[in-house]
Order: structure tokens, then C-alpha cells, then sequence
């Protein structure tokens, strides 16, 4: 007796297990990408201005006091 005759079902499991796998990784990669986890080119751009990132950057202390005025100063004159 042939082997299929013996598991009717063997090739419709099969093919619905891999539906669920491919099912899977295509939600994997949907949240992946809805989350921002995975960075499209537009969302690169930074949304803060310049004396936002100017302000943390002197909160964090990578800045001196003269240097975060000077900076500031500078952002002004080229607006």
C-alpha cells in the first residue's frame, strides 16, 4: 500500500504548518516595523530642533556653559 494511502492528511498538515510559519514571521515583521524598531528613511529625521537637541546635549554635559551659549547664539543668527 503506497505511503499517501496510509496518511491522507500528511500533505495538508504539512501545508498548514507552513502557513502558520510564514503567518508568523509577517506579523513578526509588521510590529518590527509599525514599532519604528526597524527605521524607515523618514523617520531618520529628527523631529527636535536644534536648541533642543543643543539644551540636552548641555544637560548631559558633553557642554560647557560658553560653548552652549556660543552654540546658541549661532542657531539664532542662522534663523
Amino acid at each position: 500500500m503506497p505511503y499517501y494511502h496510509m496518511y491522507p492528511f500528511m500533505g495538508f498538515g504539512t501545508g498548514i504548518l507552513w502557513l502558520i510559519v510564514v503567518v508568523v514571521i509577517a506579523d513578526l515583521a509588521y510590529r518590527l516595523i509599525r514599532d519604528g524598531k526597524i527605521l524607515a528613511p523618514s523617520k531618520i529625521v529628527s523631529s527636535k530642533s536644534a536648541e533642543d537637541i543643543l539644551a540636552e546635549r548641555y544637560v548631559k554635559g558633553e557642554l560647557t556653559r560658553e560653548q552652549y551659549v556660543q552654540m546658541k547664539e549661532d542657531i539664532k543668527k542662522s534663523n
